[in-house]
């Protein structure tokens, strides 16, 4: 697991909070969008989700089809839910009270990246914890905030 700063290298599973993160800090956004033109960059589906939710209008949301689709897919499939499922029965058992209550799109983006032996790029706290317990590099896109 790293707290370091993603260096725009893959491959890499982009978490929302990455992308909506890119949006506002051109630093980011530059390294997101060379990645994404070298092919580094993968999404799954509650990535997906999260950021059509976050579109302004119909025009946003076919832009991000056509970004999305030209990318690599992460199934989530069975096996990824039951280490979703896993991971949270373990954080229950480690930590205290409540330890196992992370949203679910990020339990899930975790593991998928588990499943597909990549890292996660985000701007999240929850995948510090997620990374150090699936055994995953999870890197941010920009300096975490303070």
């Amino acid at each position: 697991m790293s707290a370091a700063v993603w260096d725009g290298r893959g491959p890499v599973l982009v978490d929302t909070s990455a992308w909506i993160a890119a949006r506002r800090m051109p630093a980011a956004r530059e390294r997101l969008l060379a990645a994404t033109q070298r092919g580094d960059v993968a999404w799954c589906w509650p990535v997906r989700y999260e950021l059509m939710v976050d579109a302004r209008g119909a025009d946003a949301i076919d832009a991000l089809d056509g970004t999305l689709e030209a990318l690599r897919e992460i199934r989530v499939g069975r096996s990824v839910q039951q280490q979703v499922l896993s991971t949270m029965r373990e954080l229950a058992r480690r930590g205290s009270h409540g330890a196992h209550r992370l949203p679910l799109t990020d339990l899930t983006v975790a593991a998928a990246a588990q499943s597909a032996a990549v890292g996660v790029v985000h701007f999240d706290r929850h995948f510090e914890r997620l990374g150090e317990s699936l055994g995953i590099e999870a890197w941010w896109i920009a300096e975490p905030p303070a």
